[in-house]
């Protein structure tokens, strides 16, 4: 009340726990549906990610998900791009295309194996990988300043889980309704 001594001041509504299209959207399907979850989480990134990259580097997604693995994988084909980044390879190619003529990649000889070209960060990709990582580290760590170390760890160890099943999956036999382990 209003004059009381004591009285905590009226907390101001913290956003990322107000109720809102999030919330709306979340809950439309329960925990069971974790997928459909994962998803929405997945776009909403994506959506964010899109902006920051074309902002800070003028690049797009795609192609910075090529110039990253690169500069985090070092010299590798297109089609080992494709396979760590889980991505179509006509996807890597268009985003190889574009970081060419950008400037930031460069195609050199692959000694094993003289059909596919490896492909190498300019410096001037290097430079752009470099500034735009420092601001990633950034996001990640405003995303995720409500979890600590711990449950960060766990997070990633239970996404992993999820992830090794789906890939078990995808690669053992198509998906049978109700079929469980």
């Amino acid at each position: 009340m209003p004059g009381q001594e004591g009285a905590l001041p009226a907390a101001s509504p913290d956003p990322v726990r107000e109720a809102g299209p999030l919330e709306e959207a979340w809950s439309i399907f329960d925990a069971r549906h974790l997928p459909y979850r994962l998803l929405m989480l997945g776009k909403m990134l994506d959506r964010i990610s899109t902006q920051q990259v074309r902002d800070v580097a003028s690049v797009s997604l795609a192609e910075w998900r090529v110039l990253a693995h690169i500069a985090v994988m070092g010299s590798r084909s297109a089609s080992e791009v494709s396979v760590a980044a889980l991505v179509d390879r006509a996807e890597v190619s268009r985003g190889v295309r574009s970081l060419e003529e950008k400037g930031y990649l460069t195609r050199v000889n692959n000694p094993r194996n003289r059909k596919s070209s490896l492909l190498v960060l300019t410096p001037a990709g290097a430079d752009v990988y470099e500034r735009m990582q420092q601001q990633r580290r950034a996001f990640y760590s405003v995303l995720t300043a409500d979890l600590n170390a711990g449950e960060l760890q766990m997070l990633d160890e239970l996404l992993l889980r999820i992830a090794r099943r789906a890939d078990g999956l995808a690669r053992e036999r198509p998906f049978e309704a109700g079929a469980t382990e």
